[in-house]
């Protein structure tokens, strides 16, 4: 018995008594439990608790239940009488008005047993039944089975609660990456984009700081990646046996004071936040002299830039961008709560780690607070310009006083760029992009992208050119988009 075949075809006799669903719900890739019950029946009445329970427990697995009331009596018909009944009884699964005991006699051949149930698997294929008062622990016992096969051979999206074709790496209704069986939490998509964002370690004049051991704790086995002020290596706590990544401030920049001095700031910044979103610092030292550079050690962490998935996928879906953005603005806003200013806030700043067995979604971790600065720090904060033309509030271009309302305009160019591919302003010179950062109001999205129209006009608030027409914080931001 398929139940997307079946059930459609009593469309005639449904009344679907939760407006939120008026048409049959969608099976597809969801287990489903469909239950006969009536007011009338007892051991039906004494076996709902146990099915809500297993309706609340297993729904982020995937299972959906339908209820079915197939009345003994007349009296028992009542739509009024029913809804009554729905409340006191706790169910609020989608429920067929089964008078006539057409959908009965479809799935019992008439027979008059209650309560009954029918598990249906990810196919629309029936499982297993069973009649018995003491059935729903039948049912329980093949629904593990069910989805421990499930779990063995189907990606799992848990934003739509929905198993996918055992082919799919993203999820077809929201977007999403799957976290996929037997890979032990590691996806493609994320190794492909990782291992293409690092540099390619060289085997011939390799790097001479490979296998250094600083100050006899951290042994460098790797380089991960380079910029301009620093080198990060994959480490080896030696006395731990864990590995740490270690950026290395470059030996040329050893007497450079401004440069320490950003050094220094990233380090004691990012330490001062303890957030899940914001990388963790384990440890800090300074340069000696013919011995040691300067080094942060930091957490490892497998993460893509955002950049990387961006020039990949051009742009996100609007439940992938929010959720992205969620841990974005959660990690801002715990810096704003410190009154620090990242000024910095862009694509390359932002790690994405994939989704594993322990978290069902990707999460982010925002880093580089080498530019960083206390909002009360006026002089440090001001006169320089500083940051990415891109993502620049108009006083930051300007080499104003910033404060934590300038990374609000940053994660709304952000945001923007996450949404539709393209940054809000752009030009074929920095001094164009500054321009048009000072004057120009972001265009309208596409009405294409179909962006839901509170979060069009939260963006476009936090790229207001005045500062005090923007939300103060990240965390501001955050509740005008409905993120928290």
């Amino acid at each position: 018995m398929d139940i997307d075949s079946q059930l459609p075809s009593f469309d005639p006799v449904k009344e679907w008594l939760n407006h939120t669903a008026p048409k049959p719900p969608h099976t597809r890739g969801r287990i489903t439990l469909v239950h006969f019950w009536s007011i009338g029946s007892e051991p039906a009445k004494n076996n709902l608790a146990q099915l809500a329970q297993m309706r609340d427990e297993r729904k982020r697995e995937g299972l959906r239940v339908i209820a079915v009331h197939s009345p003994h009596s007349e009296n028992e018909k009542s739509k009024l009488t029913l809804v009554g009944a729905l409340q006191a009884l706790n169910i609020t699964e989608p429920c067929a008005l089964d008078n006539d005991h057409k959908l009965r006699n479809t799935f019992l051949n008439g027979h008059e047993t209650d309560p009954a149930y029918f598990l249906f698997d990810n196919e629309g294929k029936l499982r297993s039944s069973s009649t018995d008062e003491n059935g729903l622990d039948t049912i329980e016992d093949d629904l593990d089975e069910i989805l421990t096969e499930l779990r063995a051979a189907n990606p799992f999206c848990p934003a739509c609660e929905l198993f996918l074709n055992e082919e799919a790496m993203f999820c077809s209704e929201c977007g999403l990456p799957l976290t996929l069986p037997d890979t032990k939490g590691i996806h493609p998509y994320y190794e492909i984009h990782r291992s293409a964002s690092l540099p390619t370690i060289r085997l011939v004049d390799p790097d001479p700081l490979i296998g250094f051991k600083i100050e006899g704790k951290y042994e460098l086995l790797a380089r991960l990646g380079e910029g301009g002020m620093s080198v990060v290596y994959r480490a080896r706590r030696v006395h731990i046996g864990d590995e740490v990544a270690v950026k290395v401030l470059h030996a040329k920049l050893a007497k450079d004071e401004k440069a320490l001095a950003r050094f220094r700031r990233e380090a004691s910044a990012a330490a001062l936040l303890h957030h899940p979103n914001v990388i963790t610092i384990h440890d800090f030292g300074e340069p000696r002299e013919g011995h040691t550079p300067a080094f942060i050690v930091m957490e490892f962490v497998k993460g893509t830039p955002l950049r990387d998935l961006l020039r990949s996928e051009g742009h996100f879906l609007v439940e992938r961008a929010m959720r992205l953005m969620r841990g974005i603005c959660a990690a801002v806003g715990a810096a704003h709560r410190e009154r620090m200013v990242h000024r910095d806030l862009k694509p390359e700043n932002i790690l994405v780690v994939a989704p594993d067995v322990d978290y069902e979604f990707e999460s982010v971790k925002v880093v580089d607070f080498g530019f960083a600065k206390l909002v009360t720090d006026a002089k440090a904060s001001s006169g320089a310009v500083i940051g990415t033309p891109f993502y620049m509030s108009p006083e930051q271009c300007l080499g104003e006083p910033l404060d934590t309302r300038s990374d609000v305009y940053s994660l709304g160019a952000m945001f923007y760029e996450i949404l539709s591919g393209e940054p809000p302003f752009k030009a074929d010179t920095v001094s164009r992009i500054i321009a048009k950062q000072l004057s120009e109001a972001p265009p309208a999205f596409p009405s294409a992208l179909t962006i839901p129209r509170r979060i069009s006009t939260a963006i476009m608030q936090a790229l207001a050119k005045d500062p005090g027409e923007r939300p103060r914080t990240a965390t501001d931001l955050a509740r005008q988009l409905k993120l928290i």
